[in-house]
């Protein structure tokens, strides 16, 4: 070992000796710990295999749903999810390159692993390796060794009451699955160390605008934090000499990394009236918690240490106070920084008209800017480590400097115990919902018998009424019947995850006593309790000791319906509130739909009834696909088609070859006029056709910021010249090896 020791090159022996120091390795091993605990304590993320209960179901149905696009030859930028909302086309208004990520992953690895353990494997390898991100990009805003490390350490213990921070409550499968969030988190640690080199020192332009892109196209509220973190950067410390430079570089930066996500932001605020406001939306998320009681939490640990000592908040107030001491200019500028984000998470309350002067702000979730906080807080907290160095004067001796950081690893003792605790549970109630899922045999035949079925809606309970029951024994609250379909892959009628769509809340009124309410929404097959009572009209299929599949009433996917009137409607909610008087109305019943033109500029009856099919018509046959819908209908006359999916401009419609209009119905469907007859009407989702072109031309962009280095030809001609040399010596190492060989 001695001899190996000694044929390092000396430079880089003795690079390593220095950095072999008892405080160097001491931070190496404040490091390491928690990232070897948390490596333990969140496998059974992947090993454990059981639907989620929290936000990851929609994510692993957006990576499958990718998956399957891809493999179907469709624009995997954008397609239409079926499964959830009546339908919608997530990736037009939803953040895509964590989920792309895993898609070209699974194609890199040729399809072996099953693409949701895939998914698990990257949230799993981001969530421990978010203390590495941390560091480095630390050490690239100038911190020491030491406060990057503390800060490092400190990253994955933050705890909250699911306050949506960067605390594991916010990721893990009990948890709230912000899995876009994960990325998040790393890319604007990455993206605000980037920006300090470029502010401060005008390096790393390329870089920068690369981190400001991936982030944009990771989380677009993060990307706009950012924007917000980059305006406090620009104000700290600018003067005549340097406040052009800046200028110029922030703006080139930013305006670069717009064009390169164009593909991305561009469609969405085109097509943003599609996409819901939800008026369910609890209060507390749009306009946060008010002054009192985030300065409150701030106070008493909440913000850091939930449910513990408040190890990190006591770290977070020597940081603040060592950098009011010190007033270097990184720790200065992380003290406003968090006191930015912490007076934007007061909220609106406390902001009142203040509020209003930010871009975008009525469509800010302020209770996200918690994120913020926490992304100024870590740095803090790592500088409260480097004071708790300076106080014992670590800078004395070795043993002092040993001492200091064995200090800062028995404070951080009772934050890994208890986030090993959190996991723990974790484990144990994911290991308890698949034994009981598993063990369900019940459950899993009536699920194999709705395989064989035709194809529609499927409808087991909801969170107000007795979907609740059917919890598959789970001594907790955890996965129920209408999640677990979900992740079956089925088209459910259910609480809505994400609600996406113009008629998602309108679930919450579905009235299981109605057959007008089951044909509405083409539910065709309901699984329920055996000893819930249900009207009539359903009629079981399968029956099982503790559950019944029964068939419900449905004319189909489509169907010919008459027209009370055609309104001009002006805005997301006054479409909700009209087609909400439509669902618990007489209109279902009747057949009677209203024409909606949306978004129009006032609200108004532009015209009346129009009659339905003179003999009532007939759907003669249908064939449902992911993004496409095949029938053929019959009617003596021409009337409207309604298609009970989800209403956007981009669904294409053809009757026998020939393209037609399509118009919006309520509740927020599909309808065409078909023309008397017998005719093969087809339906199909295509991206938006900005989509591939403003790809294109970011590819383009990207492109050019790579090859724009005036020294790319110099770097590329060293590094080739390396790498061959490498082979070069590889290669004479092995004919020396066989010529030995060869004389013994």
């Amino acid at each position: 070992m001695t001899d190996l020791w000694n044929k390092w090159p000396r430079r880089l022996r003795d690079a390593v000796a220095d950095r072999r120091s008892p405080r160097n390795i001491g931070l190496a091993l404040l490091v390491a710990l928690p990232m070897g605990v948390h490596a333990i304590g969140l496998l059974p993320e992947i090993t454990v295999a059981t639907p989620n209960v929290n936000d990851d179901a929609e994510h692993e149905l957006f990576v499958q749903n990718a998956s399957e696009a891809l493999a179907r030859g469709e624009n995997v930028l954008e397609f239409w999810v079926p499964e959830m909302d009546e339908g919608f086309p997530e990736f037009l208004y939803y953040q895509d390159l964590p989920h792309l990520a895993v898609v070209a992953l699974h194609r890199i690895l040729l399809g072996l692993p099953d693409i949701v353990t895939l998914f698990n494997v990257v949230r799993y390898l981001l969530l421990i390796g978010f203390p590495l991100t941390v560091f480095w990009s630390m050490r690239r805003m100038d911190f020491s060794p030491v406060a990057a490390a503390v800060g490092a350490a400190s990253s994955t213990l933050l705890a909250t009451n699911f306050l949506y921070g960067f605390d594991y409550e916010s990721y893990l499968w009990r948890g709230l699955g912000l899995y876009t969030q994960i990325w998040a988190m790393h890319l604007s640690f990455i993206a605000l160390a980037s920006l300090w080199r470029l502010v401060r020192y005008g390096s790393g332009f390329r870089w920068t605008v690369v981190a400001l892109a991936v982030l944009v196209l990771s989380h677009l509220l993060y990307a706009y934090m950012m924007v917000v973190s980059a305006a406090v950067l620009f104000l700290w410390g600018p003067n005549r000499t340097n406040v052009i430079a800046r200028v110029v570089r922030l703006g080139a930066a930013g305006a670069i990394a717009l064009a390169i996500t164009s593909w991305m932001w561009l469609p969405y605020i085109l097509e943003r009236g599609f996409l819901n406001a939800s008026p369910y939306l609890q209060p507390e998320k749009y306009a946060s918690y008010g002054a009192p009681t985030v300065l409150g939490w701030l106070i008493t640990g909440e913000l850091t240490d939930h449910g513990r000592l408040p190890v990190l908040a006591l770290l977070l107030a020597l940081g603040i106070g060592y950098a009011a001491l010190t007033r270097a200019t990184n720790a200065l500028f992380g003290l406003a920084l968090f006191a930015v984000w912490l007076v934007l998470y007061f909220g609106r309350a406390t902001l009142g008209p203040l509020a209003a002067l930010l871009p975008l702000q009525e469509t800010l979730l302020f209770h996200r800017f918690i994120g913020g906080v926490h992304i100024a807080a870590i740095p803090l907290i790592g500088y409260g480590g480097a004071a708790v160095l300076a106080l014992v004067r670590s800078s004395v001796s070795p043993s002092r400097a040993a001492l200091a950081v064995g200090i800062l690893g028995l404070a951080l003792v009772p934050a890994l115990k208890e986030r090993w605790d959190f996991e723990a549970l974790n484990t144990t109630w994911m290991r308890q919902t698949e034994a009981a899922i598993a063990g369900d045999a019940e459950m899993a035949s009536l699920v194999a018998r709705l395989r064989q079925l035709h194809a529609g809606r499927v409808y087991a309970g909801l969170r107000s009424n007795w979907g609740e029951r059917l919890d598959f024994g789970i001594p907790f609250r955890s996965v129920h019947a209408y999640q677990y379909l979900v992740t079956e892959r089925f088209r459910m009628l259910a609480p809505p995850f994400g609600g996406a769509s113009l008629n998602s809340d309108l679930q919450f009124d579905f009235d299981d006593q109605s057959a007008a309410q089951y044909d509405l929404y083409n539910v065709r097959y309901v699984i329920a309790p055996r000893d819930q009572a249900l009207p009539s009209f359903l009629t079981p299929i399968a029956t099982t000791p503790r559950y019944v599949l029964y068939g419900a009433p449905s004319a189909g996917h489509a169907e010919f319906v008459a027209l009370s009137a055609r309104e001009s409607v002006r805005s997301a909610a006054d479409l909700f509130a009209r087609n909400r008087a439509f669902v618990n109305g007489p209109g279902p019943a009747s057949r009677t739909y209203i024409r909606w033109d949306y978004p129009a500029p006032a609200n108004r009856v532009l015209a009346g009834p129009v009659s339905g099919c003179a003999d009532g018509g007939a759907l003669r046959y249908e064939r449902l696909q992911s993004s496409r819908f095949d029938f053929i209908t019959s009617c003596t006359s021409a009337a409207t088609l309604v298609v009970k999916e989800t209403y956007h401009p981009n669904w294409r419609a053809t009757v026998d070859g020939q393209p037609v209009a399509i118009v919006m119905l309520s509740p927020s469907y599909i309808g065409l006029n078909v023309p008397p007859g017998d005719h093969f009407v087809t339906l199909e989702y295509r991206s938006t056709p900005l989509k591939t072109p403003l790809f294109a031309l970011g590819a383009l962009v990207l492109l050019a910021l790579v090859l724009a280095r005036r020294d790319l030809p110099d770097i590329t001609r060293r590094r080739w010249a390396r790498a061959r040399a490498r082979v070069l010596g590889v290669q004479s190492n092995l004919r020396k090896k066989r010529s030995k060989t060869s004389s013994t």
